[in-house]
């Protein structure tokens, strides 16, 4: 009966989930339907300096031209960068900033690819075969600029300061520092330019050839942003066909993500921004458009790019929203107190697997009561199954009257053939939450538990929880009144199968989750049968 209800519960739940976004989808921002032509794509990859292309100046707001002024005779100094590019690095981050200005390479010290002793570290910037991902920028209606030099690179109250300097078509000194937090991933950004009156500046997260199959039912990956307190998740394939896609805002951020690590792009929280997002199949855009402010004859322009972890703890740290990169889907509202109570357990227990136990304990404590109801009606249903059988032999051939007699007998012995079903509804939700805390909780990664589970975010590499969860299914079934029609019954049994092999590729962590939740419930379950009388 056990597995009916969460069949019928977990498929009610599912045509909620995807009935509500058929019949209510969330608005849609503006799209403006343009591409970008190959031979702006050409550009891109040719583009000098600082400026790479951005957003299409003619289809945004109207940007008045900055007044003509005099060229300065101030030349860029001839101090070249040592190399292609310059590092400078805290403890947490290492970064790579070549002669155009970008931000091509960030590697995260703390983090690696794999849990191998010699494995390298991530890479959230960077090229690996075609793919790529870095942060550029550069002033509209500018046709160029010199190729940056270095100025200096310094260590200023324990935050590395790097300083580098190009000058515009026209002589006008453009000046970019960076100054990378001790202890953090966040790296300001300020760039300068002389006699800069009305000049923009636009900053993007590009990525070329995205690997398309990190965006899934389950989770977004892809260019990302929060403008007007609304997550923006323009994906590739929205992109490919709108060509762009344009907000505008107070603060907010804007970025490129994947399930565990960000790039985000953010200002001043209280000023007007313009954001983008253009993608034409093979190069995507995820950017923001700076009025600046004017410091006496030199244009100024701050802001700030986050380059790491999505660890909420660090996200929130920045005052930005950034925390909602971490997206729980329809049930945050749950997810979020249940990664809020992982992360308490772990303080003091500090092994997520155990901290899931811990959790799950927690929830059957909570759930305690509708659970007992609900074992309570199964095992009242099976007590009077002998008496079912009795009338369904008796009045086989006779549904109408087959129906009457069940439901007297039900009301003869106050049983709810539906008792059972209600408080596992109530259930699905926090399984649901639970998943997608399991799955997008960077904690998670790499999260050793006991002997051979060394990853609690990957799958079981020997598929021993995967059948120790189908076995405890087994033995609920075996505990559960058997559906009286046969053919229902003959497919029921086939269930913890159909389960087994649907959770070989779950997570180790969610399969432990469900492991421990079958052993308690069969605990349960059995004291409540003995109490009742129930064999």
């Amino acid at each position: 009966m056990e597995q009916r209800n969460i069949i019928l519960a977990f498929g009610l739940s599912m045509l909620i989930l995807l009935g509500w976004g058929s019949l209510f989808p969330p608005a849609e921002q503006p799209i403006v339907q343009e591409q970008i032509t190959a031979e702006q794509q050409e550009a891109i990859e040719q583009a000098p300096a600082g400026s790479e292309l951005g957003p299409d100046e003619g289809s945004m707001n109207s940007i008045d031209s900055p007044a003509p002024v005099e060229k300065r005779v101030d030349t860029v100094t001839d101090t070249v960068f040592s190399g292609e590019t310059i590092s400078f690095s805290n403890d947490l981050l290492e970064l790579q900033v070549n002669e155009k200005g970008w931000l091509v390479a960030a590697k995260l010290a703390k983090y690696k690819e794999s849990k191998d002793k010699d494995a390298k570290s991530v890479s959230v910037l960077g090229k690996q075969d075609m793919h790529s991902v870095h942060v550029s920028a550069g002033i509209m209606r500018e046709k160029g600029s010199s190729l940056f030099k270095l100025v200096s690179k310094e260590r200023v109250n324990g935050a590395d300061v790097l300083k580098i300097r190009a000058s515009l078509a026209d002589g006008r000194i453009w000046e970019r520092t960076m100054t990378l937090i001790p202890g953090s991933y966040l790296v300001e950004l300020e760039d300068s330019v002389q006699n800069g009156a009305g000049l923009k500046l636009f900053r993007q997260v590009v990525e070329r050839y995205p690997n398309r199959d990190g965006s899934t039912f389950y989770e977004y990956a892809g260019p990302v942003g929060l403008v007007n307190d609304v997550l923006q998740e323009p994906g590739y394939d929205d992109l490919d066909e709108s060509g762009t896609v344009r907000v505008a805002g107070v603060g907010g951020w804007t970025g490129v993500m994947d399930r565990y690590f960000i790039t985000a792009l953010y200002g001043d929280q209280s000023q007007d921004y313009r954001y983008y997002y253009i993608g034409d199949g093979r190069s995507y855009q995820a950017g923001m458009i700076d009025d600046g402010v004017m410091d006496g004859a030199t244009a100024v322009f701050k802001s700030n790019v986050y380059i790491g972890p999505k660890l909420i703890s660090e996200l929130e740290r920045e005052g930005a929203q950034l925390e909602r990169s971490v997206d729980y889907g329809w049930f945050a509202f749950i997810a979020k107190p249940l990664h809020e109570a992982l992360s308490w357990f772990y303080k003091y227990v500090p092994n997520y697997g155990w901290c899931i136990i811990l959790l799950l304990i927690g929830i059957k404590i909570i759930f305690f009561y509708p659970t007992q109801k609900s074992y309570q009606s199964m095992a009242a249903m099976r007590k009077i199954q002998p008496e079912q059988k009795r009338l369904q032999e008796r009045f086989g051939d006779d549904k109408q009257k087959l129906g009457q007699e069940m439901m007297g007998l039900y009301k003869k012995h106050k049983v709810n053939p539906l008792g059972g079903c209600l408080p596992i509804i109530i259930q699905i939700p926090v399984f649901f939450a639970l998943y997608k805390v399991l799955l997008m909780s960077i904690e998670m990664r790499h999260a050793p538990f006991i002997g051979w589970i060394q990853d609690l975010s990957a799958q079981d590499p020997y598929f021993i929880l995967p059948l120790l969860m189908g076995a405890s299914m087994y033995i609920q079934q075996k505990l559960n009144p058997q559906p009286p029609d046969p053919m229902q019954a003959k497919i029921m049994s086939f269930l913890p199968v159909v389960f087994t092999v649907m959770f070989l590729f779950f997570p180790s962590g969610l399969v432990l989750y469900w492991v421990v939740n079958n052993v308690l419930s069969i605990a349960q379950q059995r004291l409540v049968m003995r109490k009742m009388g129930v064999d």
